[in-house]
């Protein structure tokens, strides 16, 4: 039989169709195959895992097929040491089984950093650099000195340490500053609005100290300063160098800080039409605003001179952020008897 005669026989068909289903079984378990091994189209929910303990996460992620490494540890007093602070992917990412999650845990023990040397350096070097050293500020003693500000003594727990002493990261240093020639005066920060962090360090730039702290909601953590005592939005207060500032916080979670801020930091427009140079500046002081332009027309005297325009313009309840600066246009008195 000629090849011609072959591949137009029966038996030639017959074979060709046994391969071509045997090619279809084997691509068919090939891909099955293929599906199973890959878990195509099906995919894992990374559960939440934080403040879990290692063998808790050991057991939930064994259940779903996942696995998982600790890449990193960090020291938080807020936290239960030894769980889970954060993981990577997050809750709720869909992932294939057999995929690594990457957690992050709570140290057991804090983390140990180097005491710095902050003898002579001013009060603002010392704060930097014992942040930089992941310390923080304790409180301020003032005594007599020619140095004002600069940093005589460093102490923990109530007595000196050392340069080079190793102490628990966050541990907070006291430092014992001069107050110069005579008793110095600073400015109180405003502080209502800043973060807990945030509000200590200012206070602590004035070379002032915290005084009583209290949470007015349940939160501790996520909070911001909703009243200071001394408060400094009617005038300037000044404290005694080392003299302290109380702090009251409420959630910012919970609590609207923007529309608080927007109507704490708000005066009312005051009404100066006919008002003397004198007389407004005096008003506008005492409205916590500041004097913006003052244009005299027709080169109009001071004793003469009545304020006929004001910008922004008096109506009824109109309020103004303090400190805004109010522009004055003067006229002559017999100017204002012709209107």
């Amino acid at each position: 039989m000629t090849f011609k005669e072959f591949i137009k026989s029966k038996y030639f068909f017959i074979q060709l169709g046994l391969a071509a289903i045997l090619a279809i079984v084997i691509l068919w378990f090939s891909l099955k195959l293929l599906d199973i091994y890959t878990f195509h189209g099906r995919t894992i929910t990374v559960p939440d895992l934080e403040g879990l303990y290692e063998e808790d996460v050991r057991t939930v992620l064994d259940d779903l097929n996942l696995n998982y490494n600790i890449h990193d540890s960090i020291y938080d007093e807020s936290r239960k040491r030894g769980t889970v602070a954060a993981q990577e992917p997050s809750p709720g990412n869909e992932v294939k089984r057999g995929r690594t999650i990457y957690i992050t845990m709570v140290a057991e023990l804090p983390e140990m950093v180097t005491v710095p040397d902050l003898t002579d350096l001013s009060l603002r070097q010392a704060i930097a650099l014992l942040h930089n050293h992941g310390l923080k500020v304790g409180k301020l003693e003032y005594v007599p000195s020619i140095a004002k500000n600069a940093v005589l003594e460093q102490k923990y727990n109530h007595g000196a340490v050392k340069p080079g002493t190793m102490l628990e990261k966050g541990s907070k240093i006291d430092l014992v500053l001069g107050e110069g020639l005579s008793e110095t005066k600073v400015p109180v920060p405003f502080i209502i609005g800043k973060t807990r962090q945030e509000a200590l360090m200012e206070i602590n730039r004035a070379g002032l100290n915290l005084g009583i702290e209290e949470f007015l909601d349940d939160d501790s953590v996520n909070v911001k300063v909703y009243e200071q005592i001394p408060c400094v939005l009617e005038e300037t207060k000044h404290l005694n160098m080392g003299s302290t500032v109380n702090v009251y916080y409420r959630s910012a979670d919970e609590f609207d800080f923007d529309e608080y801020l927007e109507e704490i930091l708000s005066v009312e427009i005051p009404l100066l039409y006919g008002k003397s140079p004198e007389e407004a500046r005096e008003i506008i002081k005492q409205s916590s605003l500041t004097i913006g332009q003052e244009t005299f027309e027709n080169n109009v005297s001071e004793e003469d001179a009545r304020v006929h325009k004001q910008e922004p313009d008096y109506f009824e309840e109109m309020h103004a952020k303090r400190g805004s600066k109010i522009n004055l246009w003067y006229r002559a008195i017999e100017d204002f008897d012709d209107e």
